[in-house]
């Protein structure tokens, strides 16, 4: 996978560079499911979520660009940001995150990514991970304008049920599986009521910090998933 694209330009045109209240629900969600840690935020970005766990325990972070790499840093001083996956510590972390990871890797990279999983997390330790989903609502409503369709590095766009039936056969015992709701608005050309109806599941979701709504009833797929195995 070429890390040059993931720069500072590929940042500021997807709106992901600065913090955003997506990753305060992360944030809640891995506390909440994956317990207190060591974290590690696998695919960091610019460090945000990454600072956000730090302020609640011992974090890292890992990035493949040599540009969000220094971002991290700069974001998340207190924490540790690798920029190589094979140097990070066996049995190192107790949570990990993956939020919107996957869908950049070719099945070769999610193979190799995903025994990375597993060599870093303690045994019994556990994952958030988050992923677009084409089978899911969102993609129903918005038809070719999809989301998941406005980044050209997403490569590999598969449904709620192939990522679940993926994490189960490597070595991943799934808790907890939903989604993120209908948050992409406005659905139409210019707002609607009937987007309020439609978002108010996922900003509910989003305000209880919990993960309550079902699998394919939004943009993404969220999964919760424990290291089975010594």
């Amino acid at each position: 996978m070429s890390t040059d694209r993931y720069g500072a330009d590929y940042y500021r045109q997807n709106g992901q560079a600065g913090d955003r209240p997506a990753l305060r629900w992360y944030a809640r969600l891995v506390r909440r499911y994956c317990g207190p840690g060591p974290y590690l935020d696998f695919g960091c970005g610019t460090g945000h979520l990454l600072r956000r766990l730090a302020a609640h325990g011992s974090a890292a972070g890992l990035e493949v660009s040599a540009w969000s790499v220094a971002a991290a840093r700069a974001t998340a001083p207190g924490a540790r940001v690798y920029d190589d996956p094979d140097a990070l510590p066996d049995a190192g972390f107790g949570a990990l995150v993956a939020v919107h990871v996957l869908e950049h890797l070719d099945d070769d990279a999610v193979s190799a990514t995903l025994a990375t999983w597993r060599r870093v997390l303690v045994p019994g330790g556990r994952a958030l991970v988050a992923t677009p989903d084409p089978a899911g609502r969102g993609h129903a409503i918005s038809g070719a304008r999809w989301v998941g369709f406005a980044d050209p590095t997403h490569v590999n766009l598969r449904p709620h049920a192939y990522w679940r039936d993926l994490l189960a056969d490597q070595g991943f015992r799934v808790l907890h599986e939903a989604s993120d709701g209908l948050w992409n608005v406005p659905y139409g050309r210019r707002y609607s009521p009937r987007d309020v109806v439609r978002a108010a599941p996922s900003l509910a979701q989003y305000l209880v910090g919990r993960l309550i709504l079902a699998p394919g009833s939004g943009e993404s797929s969220v999964f919760v998933v424990e290291r089975t195995g010594i």
